[in-house]
């Protein structure tokens, strides 16, 4: 379904944020990126691409420190393997290639934005461009 007109140059000033959304992780893509399944509310159902909100992970893919991401994103999925379940708030964020932002909280209460900056910080992983 395309975008309904309705909604075509929504003032800033009440956009909403989204959520909370029930979520399970479906794949990790790195440290910063991972795909949900959402119930929406309404009985709709999508399958989603996030960026977490404020995380800033090394890149998997390009640059140096390809080592870095892939620890970054093994650390990810073994804060939040696929299965896990999760309560998700989101908002659109236009430089993230079209992708939502997202907070992710589990059911012990861990935001998994904050454990994974707290782990970036220890490990000296700071100042990523996270993409």
């Amino acid at each position: 379904m395309s975008k309904p007109q309705q909604f075509d140059n929504w003032p800033e000033s009440i956009q909403p944020g989204f959520g909370p959304y029930r979520a399970v992780c479906e794949r990790i893509v790195d440290g910063d990126t991972l795909y949900v399944f959402c119930d929406l509310g309404l009985s709709q159902y999508s399958y989603q691409s996030l960026r977490l909100e404020d995380v800033f992970a090394p890149e998997l893919f390009s640059g140096t420190s390809r080592e870095a991401g892939a620890e970054a994103r093994d650390y990810l999925a073994s804060i939040c393997p696929p299965g896990t379940k999760l309560q998700m708030y989101t908002q659109k964020d236009a430089s993230t290639f079209g992708r939502y932002v997202a907070t992710l909280k589990m059911a012990d209460g861990t935001v998994v934005n904050e454990a994974m900056r707290s782990w970036l910080e220890e490990k000296g992983y700071t100042g990523g461009t996270g993409a």
